[in-house]
């Protein structure tokens, strides 16, 4: 065995006996240490489950989109997502220090309820 051969040489001198002698060493590791693997097992399994999920929402998503439907939430789940959103908006202009957009957010706050909502479009 050379040590100081680069891997390139190395690789190309790898014949058959020597892949069958990797994956015996593999398979006895694997044998040996199958009870350990199991957290890791679930870690992946888990891993790529929400990698699916993740992707067969986004999938329906976009379905929802192009077929014009969307998510039936509650009407008071939706107006609750609403206040927070501008609390949310509210609290960030203010550690930013912009009374402006403090005073912005403010004004919206009467917009928010869903009756007045409903008057606006009637209006228009």
């Amino acid at each position: 065995m050379n040590f100081t051969e680069s891997f390139s040489e190395f690789s190309s001198k790898i014949g058959p006996t020597d892949l069958a002698l990797y994956a015996g060493a593999g398979i006895i590791l694997w044998v040996l240490f199958k009870d350990k693997m199991t957290p890791v097992q679930k870690i992946i399994n888990d891993l790529v489950n929400n990698l699916k999920g993740t992707n067969n929402s986004i999938k329906e998503k976009v379905e929802q989109i192009i077929d014009g439907t969307t998510d039936t939430k509650s009407d008071k789940s939706l107006f609750f997502d609403l206040v927070v959103s501008w609390k949310q908006t509210r609290d960030l202009a203010e550690k930013s220090g912009c009374a402006k957009a403090v005073e912005v957010a403010d004004q919206m706050f009467p917009y928010l309820s869903p009756m007045v909502c409903e008057d606006v479009d009637n209006e228009e």
